[in-house]
C-alpha cells in the first residue's frame, strides 16, 4: 500500500518545485515578478507603518 503524503510537507515541496522550475526556465519573468512582489510588500509595511504612527 503506498501512503498517502501529507499536505504539510507536499504542498511546500510542489510550490518550491513548480517555482524552481519558473526560475529556471523564465529568469527575466521570475525576477520582475520578484521585483513586483516585493515593492507590492514595500507598499503594504508603508501603508501600515504610516497608519501606526497616525493613531497617536
Amino acid at each position: 500500500m503506498i501512503p498517502t503524503p501529507r499536505p504539510r510537507r507536499f504542498l511546500p515541496f510542489l510550490f518550491t518545485a513548480l517555482a524552481l522550475f519558473f526560475i529556471v526556465r523564465q529568469p527575466t519573468h521570475a525576477a520582475q515578478f520578484a521585483t513586483s512582489a516585493f515593492t507590492g510588500l514595500m507598499t503594504v509595511t508603508d501603508s501600515l507603518v504610516t497608519f501606526a504612527s497616525n493613531l497617536g
